[in-house]
Parts: structure tokens; sequence; C-alpha cells
């Protein structure tokens, strides 16, 4: 069975940076995260016991699903997430993409909105809360715990939806949204394309300038919550027209 320490050995590249990229973390190297994908895909890397990890949220290498991304700014994203989902109404169809920040929503969302979501790790906690969930079909990401693929991009585009919770990797306050894996962007384009309403979750260490080529502009977005927009981009993005929610703004510097 292939692992991370053969892919980490192939490439030239330590385990941890691996681990990152293999878990959607971003990077600054993407031309290193693009080998390292490209060569798990040719080794037809598989994470260790993989439906054990659908039993129990934990794989072998990794350990817990979304281990290393939701372990990052955690708190941040709790108050980022609840303020969120604050936005959600009673009897609301909501869209929940998988994002790690976005999966704390689904400890604070109303209990009688109705769930749609590619996301296995918002199974438990929606679950446990009494909300009704349908899952997309798809190919199964185990180091993303989600399902992508064209045919969970023709279900979000058959399921629209009264409010589209999503995530990116970098908010380049110019460009757009960016995600590493551009295996996300169907499923994400075509959730956005049937929502009413779409919110943006971003941590602060997500905001950009870097002229990256997006998969959908600031424009597709109706509010960013965030914790706080550094300071050397706020007036960019708020010229943009946004609503922007920041539940820390003193910490904008």
């Amino acid at each position: 069975m292939v692992t991370i320490k053969d892919i980490a050995r192939q490439v030239g590249t330590s385990l941890s940076t691996v681990s990152r990229v293999l878990n959607g973390v971003p990077t600054r190297d993407k031309e290193l995260a693009q080998r390292i994908l490209e060569i798990a895909n040719q080794m037809n890397y598989q994470p260790n016991e993989a439906g054990r990890m659908l039993r129990t949220g934990v794989d072998d290498e990794f350990g817990p699903v979304f281990d290393v991304r939701s372990q990052q700014g955690w708190q941040e994203k709790r108050v980022i997430a609840a303020e969120a989902a604050r936005m959600a109404q009673f009897s609301d169809v909501v869209v929940l993409d998988s994002g790690s920040t976005v999966a704390h929503v689904a400890y604070y969302l109303p209990p009688e909105v109705l769930v749609y979501t590619n996301s296995l790790a918002v199974l438990q906690p929606l679950a446990k809360r009494g909300i009704h969930v349908h899952v997309a079909p798809g190919l199964y990401v185990p180091a993303m715990a989600a399902v992508f693929g064209q045919e969970t991009e023709e279900y979000f585009s058959r399921h629209g939806s009264s409010i589209y919770f999503l995530s990116s990797a970098r908010v380049d306050v110019r460009a757009g949204l960016f995600n590493l894996n551009p295996a996300t962007y169907g499923v994400k384009l075509a959730a956005l394309a049937h929502a009413r309403k779409t919110v943006l979750l971003a941590h602060h260490d997500k905001f950009c300038d870097s002229g990256l080529e997006a998969f959908a502009p600031l424009s597709s977005v109706d509010v960013i919550v965030t914790d706080f927009v550094p300071k050397v981009f706020r007036d960019t993005l708020l010229q943009s027209g946004l609503e922007v929610v920041e539940t820390s703004p003193e910490n904008a510097g």
C-alpha cells in the first residue's frame, strides 16, 4: 500500500508538506503542491483503512478528518461559523460546502433547516441535532472528507438553496476566490449558480492580493464573514461593495 512516505520520497519533500497538501491546506509553492497531487494520483494513493475512517472519522496517517485544517485558528473559525449560521432562517434550504470553517456551521444552524452537502465531516453534528441532511453523490476523496465530480456538480445544479455557505483556500481581494484543488471548482460553481444568497466564510489569513487565477469573482458572493480583514487589504475589499461582517475587527491593526 502506498503511503505518504512513499509520495514524499518520490517528490523529494517532507512528510509534513505532503500531509498538508493532501489535506487541502494552502501552500505558497503551487508547483510543488501540484506535483504532490500528481504523484499521489499516479501512485494510486489511498489513506489506510479508508472504510474505518468513514465509520470513525479517523485516518491512520492523517488522524481525525480535517485534523490539520480544523486545528488552525479553530477558535476564530468557530466564532466565524456561529456568526454566519445566524443568517440562516427556519425552513431554509442550506448548502454546506467541504471547507473546514464551513464544517463548524453544522453546530449552529437552526434545527428546522434542510441541508444539502458534499461534506462527510458535517454529517455527525447535523444528525446529533436532528437536522435533515442529504449527501450528494460523487467520488469520495478521503483527504478532504468530501465527494466531488460530475455527479456532484449535477446534483447541486438540480438542488437550489436559500443560502450557500462556502469557503475558499484564498480570497484575492481583486481577483476573487481561489482553491488549490481544481476538482472543487465545478462543485462550488454549481452551488453558487443555484443559491439565492451566498455567504463566504474566511479566516483572516485567507486574504491576499496576489493576482491569483480565480475560479469565481468576488461579485459571486453576497456576504463575507471573517474574524477580521487585515488592514493592508481592507480598503480594496470594502471598495468592492460587498457586505463584510467582522467578528473581531479590533484585531485588524
